[in-house]
């Protein structure tokens, strides 16, 4: 017999454990079954190491099967008797399939290793952590000395150095109840002595305080606290009824950008008439006119009356007037973000050029980052009262551990009850 052009198809049959079958077919070039064959089989190590030989031969379907039982994986060679002499086929590599012990053990050892990574990555991570906060801690400390330091040496520089000082300021306000929205009315209740008295409310009760020429500080507080409130003291809008105002140097307040405008007037009228408010002559702002229309970015928009200026607007020429001079104090009431996304970069850079000069700032804000930032001294208002006074980051630290104290009590009382 000589059929020098046969071929052996094989295939990988996979069983349980560390066992698999070979299952071959003997054809020829034209894919007729040759049965009753004699084959060859070699196995061999991965390394080439030989093994063991066995001999089979195909049924009459030219199929015959080897049964392989190993812990190793194997190269088999199969060779067929086809003349005179061997024709080997190429040496073949079957892995053996994995036992599901194996496979859970495997998976199982993979598990470990990822909880063990796991374990490690947050074991580095609770120790980065734990070293920022003693950096912070350090670096807060650092920072509680420098300023007790520089207060003790602001302390015997004497008046000359104060910007602005308030002593025992109290200012209140008188709250109507009755409900009158008419001019009739009024004169008809006044005339029978029935209206309702009057509530007395305290905004600001006896706050004393120096802030040093070049400081930056931060009033905080809740809402109503009277905050607001003290800068509009400090800035004239309001006398108190109580106490001195002492301030020493000229101010630009940035409280509510855009007040004390006439709406039926044009922006440039209004430039004029704003500007007058904040002390500014006639002949300084025609000298910076130009200065104040080109950094507002109003353009042909100056010459229609503000009624029509959207609020953006409006903030924009605003804080336009009130920054054209480099004041000597400079008042900020949530005012760090306004008009759109190009004007308050511009508006950020103008406030960041007055901030890092010699310019005494009193900022109020909600935004503790941003108190943090910026100043270097707080001042936590209460009820109309002073609290506290100290160092920015050891003021804030105690307020916000408050603030989080009280919003948990808040939402413990809002929890709602089982009946």
């Amino acid at each position: 017999m000589n059929e020098t052009n046969s071929k052996i198809e094989t295939k990988i049959v996979p069983s349980i454990h560390n066992t698999f079958s070979l299952e071959a077919y003997l054809k020829t070039a034209d894919d007729a079954s040759l049965g009753n064959q004699n084959i060859k089989c070699n196995t061999y190590k991965l390394d080439g190491e030989f093994i063991n030989s066995h001999q089979y031969t195909t049924d009459d379907e030219g199929k015959f099967e080897v049964s392989f039982d190993s812990d190793n994986d194997l190269k088999i060679e199969l060779i067929f008797e086809g003349s005179e002499e061997y024709e080997k086929t190429e040496l073949t590599t079957f892995f053996l399939k994995e036992s599901e012990e194996e496979k859970k053990r495997i998976e199982e050892e993979e598990k470990q290793k990822e909880l063990e990574a796991k374990r490690l990555a947050e074991e580095k991570e609770k120790e980065e952590k734990a070293l920022k906060r003693q950096q912070n801690k350090e670096r807060k400390a650092k920072l509680l000395e420098e300023y007790n330091n520089n207060q003790n040496y602001l302390q015997t520089t004497g008046d000359d150095n104060v910007a602005i000082e308030l002593r025992n300021v109290s200012l209140s306000f008188k709250i109507g109840n009755d409900k009158i929205d008419n001019l009739k009315e009024y004169v008809i209740r006044t005339l029978k002595r029935n209206k309702e008295k009057k509530t007395i409310f305290k905004a600001t009760d006896d706050v004393s305080f120096k802030i040093y020429k070049g400081e930056k500080v931060g009033l905080i507080g809740y809402n109503g606290a009277g905050k607001s409130t003290l800068l509009k003291i400090i800035s004239g809008v309001y006398s108190p009824d109580e106490g001195d105002v002492i301030i020493n140097g000229n101010i630009a307040p940035l409280l509510s950008l855009g007040a004390g405008f006439d709406k039926n007037y044009s922006g440039r009228e209004n430039i004029f008439l704003n500007g007058a408010i904040l002390g500014y002559d006639e002949k300084f702002l025609k000298e910076k006119y130009d200065e104040i229309l080109e950094f507002s970015e109003l353009g042909d928009f100056i010459n229609l009356a503000v009624k029509n200026y959207s609020s953006g607007m409006l903030s924009k020429l605003g804080f336009s007037i009130a920054t054209i001079v480099d004041p000597d104090i400079l008042i900020l009431d949530e005012v760090l973000g306004v008009g759109d996304i190009t004007f308050r970069k511009k508006s950020k850079e103008k406030l960041k050029s007055l901030m890092e000069s010699n310019t005494t700032v009193l900022l109020v804000s909600h935004s503790i980052p941003e108190i943090r930032s910026i100043c270097d001294k707080a001042i936590w208002i209460e009820k109309g009262k002073v609290r506290e006074i100290g160092e920015v980051n050891y003021i804030c630290d105690k307020y916000t551990k408050e603030a989080k104290n009280a919003s948990k009590e808040k939402t413990k009382k809002l929890k709602p009850q089982r009946f």
